[in-house]
């Protein structure tokens, strides 16, 4: 399984998402528990991360390990760099280009609108939530794509 962080300037996103591309769980933590968010990443501590959670569930985590962490190289990218760095997790640095474009649409399959709102184009609609956490999942899936263009995810195999 992959982590995709989307760093942001007060808050982080989180997507857990399996081999397919799939999101199992995801959310979105404040920026000052991310030394928390890392210990909890290296116990397989999964409950920890409930709290926070948007989407999917931690169920879905048990018994699964993170080949490789996928960081947005956005706003406030190196400070969660240096936090990745002094754990020893493997990480690699993704363009941020658009994905929360990408996460809005994300939201919207996820959710789809109801009623009148089904008519109107989703460019002029808002999430009924934060999407950082499905930024996190644009990226991973990002980069997941150009693995495949290039050659194929090997990562971890």
């Amino acid at each position: 399984m992959y982590l995709g962080l989307d760093p942001g300037r007060d808050k982080i996103g989180f997507a857990f998402v399996d081999e397919k591309g799939e999101l199992l769980y995801s959310g979105i933590i404040p920026k000052k528990l991310f030394e928390s968010f890392l210990i909890a990443l290296s116990e397989g501590n999964w409950v920890e991360l409930a709290p926070y959670g948007c989407e999917g569930d931690t169920s879905l985590l048990v018994d699964k390990n993170v080949e490789l962490v996928l960081l947005g190289g956005g706003t406030a990218s190196e400070e969660l760099e240096r936090g990745l760095l002094r754990k020893k997790i493997e990480y690699e640095v993704v363009d941020e280009s658009f994905s929360t474009l990408q996460a809005r649409k994300m939201y919207y399959r996820i959710h789809p609108p109801k009623g009148f709102r089904r008519l109107w184009p989703l460019s002029l609609l808002v999430p009924g939530r934060d999407i950082d956490d499905l930024a996190a999942w644009a990226l991973t899936r990002r980069w997941m794509e150009k693995k495949i263009v290039d050659g194929g995810v090997t990562h971890g195999s």
